[in-house]
C-alpha cells in the first residue's frame, strides 16, 4: 500500500497510543499512585493545616 496509507495508520496509531497514556496519567494522579512527582495535590494531603479558603477569595 501507498506512503500515505501508512502515514494515516501511523498517525490514528500515535493518537490511541497518546489517549491511553493521558488516561492511565489522569487516573494515577486520582488515586495517588507513587509514581506522581511531589504535586500540589500530595503536598496538600501532607500539610493539612491550612484553612479552608473562600471560593471568592484571590489567588
Amino acid at each position: 500500500m501507498s506512503g500515505v496509507y501508512w502515514g494515516i495508520v501511523a498517525g490514528l496509531l500515535a493518537m490511541v497510543a497518546t489517549l491511553f497514556v493521558c488516561i492511565d496519567i489522569a487516573y494515577s494522579v486520582r488515586n495517588g499512585s507513587p509514581k506522581t512527582s511531589g504535586g500540589s495535590i500530595e503536598g496538600t494531603k501532607e500539610t493539612g493545616t491550612h484553612a479552608k479558603a473562600s471560593p471568592r477569595q484571590a489567588a
